[in-house]
Parts: structure tokens; C-alpha cells; sequence
């Protein structure tokens, strides 16, 4: 194996569509990250083959910050239900639980839709199971915007320093398998697929159209990869990443 760079930032979320959470390690199953997209709105009027409610229809969803109350323990791998209690807190910082009816509600009457919660421990991703994206590419892209943009804005779940310091390097390992730390194996499958999400300022929600028109005009609507799970394990903070 060849090192070819070491992990930064680690991150899941909770909800889909909601604020993310840093982590310094995390249990990565076939599904994912444990705890990784486990709870998600479907909007009922909405019959097409993406029913989820997410911040293109409402910007201010990214505004919202959930949180495990009790995470999953990183030694288990088939965690109790109970361990998928999440708090969520609103911009206005009003509070609520997860599955309570009000929750649903209060977000109904907020972003004007017929909202559904659905779970499952199965993260609920829009193509696969994990995601990858190269510190230096969301250098290089602030560079061609003109803007520095947060790393949040992205949302990936894997944030790596390339050894090489290349922009947009992951896209040359598709097809390639890349192991993290001791255990966990991804193999990168395909470029990921940008919408309006990615204009997102993750502080205020403002849009800023040049982001996505750049990402369209110079990298064919993608940014980042895409990757499925080989063999799961327990991921950390500063782990190096080695190609297989």
C-alpha cells in the first residue's frame, strides 16, 4: 500500500439536509458512517424519485443543528435504537426531540409543506454510501470563486489532505480502493453531483450562485467522489489514508 494522504475532518449528519457534526472517530459500516443521515423529512406532496425535503426547497434547513444526546458507542456494531435519540436545535435556538409530533409541525408550518419523518439506520444518502473530498480542491475552487468557503459547505463525510497537495486528486482515484487508518476499505465509484445546496452559506444560508455556476462551467457539475464501503471499522482524526 502507498500512503497517499491523512484525514482531517470527519464528519456526519445526523439529519438530512440539517448542520453536521465534527467527529474524532467514527464506526463505518457497509451503510456508512453509524449515525450518518439515520433521520430524514419526505415531503408527502412531492412524487418524484427524490421525495426528501432538504434545503432546496427550504435554505434555512441547513441552519439547523442536531445532535446524539447519548451516540452510538464506537465499539458497537449494531447499536440499540435507543442510541439514535437526537436533539435538534432551530436558528432561534428552540429545542425539540426528534419524532416528536410538534417538531414536525413547527417545520410544516415554517417551510409551508406536508412533511413525514422517516428513520433508518441505513444512512439515507442521495447516491452512495460515503463521501470524499480533498482539502485542496475546496482550496482551489475558494481560489476560482474568489470566496473562502467553509468546508461545511460541501458536506462530505470524509475531508482528506492529499500528500500531494493536488486539487481535485480524488477524481483521478476513481475506480480505486483507498483504506483509512487500520480497517475501513472505500472504494471511490463516481464524481459527486452538485445542486443548489452547494450556493449555501452553512452560517446564514445566503446564497452565492458563482459557486455552483464555477463548479459547473469548470468541472462538469461535480465536486468531490463518492464511495462504497469494502470492509467496515472505526475511523479517526489524523488517520493516514493509503492507496490499496
Amino acid at each position: 500500500m502507498e500512503r497517499i494522504g491523512q484525514l482531517s475532518i470527519l464528519r456526519r449528519y445526523p439529519v438530512k439536509s440539517m448542520a453536521g457534526e465534527d467527529l474524532e472517530e467514527a464506526r463505518v459500516s457497509f451503510a456508512g458512517l453509524i449515525g450518518d443521515r439515520v433521520f430524514a423529512f419526505i415531503d408527502n406532496r412531492n412524487r418524484s424519485n427524490f421525495p426528501w425535503m432538504t434545503a432546496r426547497q427550504g435554505r434555512e434547513l441547513i441552519l439547523f443543528h442536531p445532535r446524539f444526546l447519548e451516540p452510538p458507542a464506537i465499539e458497537e456494531e449494531n447499536p440499540d435504537p435507543g442510541s439514535y435519540t437526537v436533539e435538534v436545535t432551530t436558528p432561534e435556538r428552540e429545542i425539540f426531540r426528534m419524532g416528536d409530533s410538534r417538531f414536525t409541525r413547527y417545520l410544516e408550518e415554517r417551510f409551508g409543506r406536508s412533511l413525514r419523518l422517516r428513520f433508518s439506520e441505513r444512512c439515507q444518502t442521495d447516491a452512495r454510501p460515503v463521501s470524499v473530498l480533498g482539502l485542496s480542491t475546496a482550496s482551489a475552487l475558494s481560489r476560482e470563486v474568489g470566496m473562502d468557503l467553509d468546508t461545511r459547505r460541501f458536506r462530505a463525510n470524509f475531508y482528506v489532505r492529499w500528500d500531494n497537495d493536488q486539487p481535485y486528486y480524488e477524481d483521478e482515484l476513481i475506480g480505486s480502493e483507498l483504506q483509512i487508518g487500520d480497517q475501513v476499505t472505500l472504494q471511490l465509484v463516481k464524481k459527486n453531483e452538485r445542486c443548489v445546496m452547494l450556493n449555501l452559506d452553512p452560517e446564514t444560508a445566503t446564497p452565492a450562485p458563482a459557486v455552483l455556476q464555477s463548479v459547473a462551467l469548470r468541472h462538469q457539475g461535480c465536486l468531490g467522489v463518492y464511495g462504497a464501503v469494502l470492509r467496515e471499522g472505526v475511523v479517526r482524526i489524523n488517520n493516514p489514508v493509503y492507496l490499496v
